[in-house]
């Protein structure tokens, strides 16, 4: 039994965002998704904050930016089928907000170059 818990712990870690660091841009290049899979990417943001953000996709993918307000997820941003699209992202309210991009069918390669910039910088 122990060891089914922390298969399911490990999963639910490999889910987690990673979080943008804001000294410097986060360039991933080439990175596969698998059939119905995601990749995420989160930060802490002040209000006023931003993500610049720009991303191209070999398949459609749902995009969306996101924050989790209790239980519930709000998204802030979403387009759905896509292969690329750019845009600025300020934070309204300060929250953890994630960048998440998801495949459909086919699976999707995907590029991504995300930025922070503070308010108060």
């Amino acid at each position: 039994m122990k060891r089914g818990l922390l298969c399911v712990a490990l999963t639910l870690c490999a889910c987690a965002g990673s979080v943008i660091d804001s000294d410097k841009p986060l360039t991933i290049e080439a990175q596969p998704i698998a059939p119905y899979e995601f990749l995420e990417q989160c930060a802490d943001l002040g209000v006023g904050d931003r993500i610049d953000y720009r991303f191209e996709s070999k398949a459609p993918v749902h995009f969306e930016i996101y924050y989790k307000d209790g239980i519930t997820f709000v998204a802030t941003v979403t387009r759905d089928e896509v292969t690329q699209d750019a845009g600025i992202f300020r934070a309204p309210i300060a929250r953890r907000y994630c960048a998440r991009w998801e495949a459909g069918r086919e699976g999707a390669v995907i590029d991504v170059r995300l930025r922070v910039f503070r308010a108060n910088a």
